[in-house]
């Protein structure tokens, strides 16, 4: 399992555009990818799941990627999540 932390950046938080196209990026990962953020968590594949941690900015947001590529997978992702989220 690879962990990685993120500071969200976004003005307005995660609104559903954003986590639309969060998903998106997510589902390209093999693995199981999970978000937390705070005392809840959820799949980072479901977009209902993401929504539901109600993410605004500052909030530290914590990814775990588990999978045969997980190294990959979480690079790829932690490196679009500080360009985006």
């Amino acid at each position: 399992m690879v962990r990685f932390q993120v500071l969200c950046s976004l003005e307005e938080g995660l609104d559903i555009k954003s986590a639309g196209e969060f998903v998106k990026e997510v589902i390209k990962s093999e693995g199981r990818v999970t978000i937390r953020n705070g005392q809840r968590e959820g799949d980072a594949k479901l977009i209902f799941n993401v929504m539901s941690l109600n993410i605004k900015k500052g909030d530290l947001l914590e990814f775990s990627v588990e999978g045969a590529n997980e190294a990959e997978d979480a690079a790829s992702l932690e490196k679009y999540v500080r360009e985006h989220l």
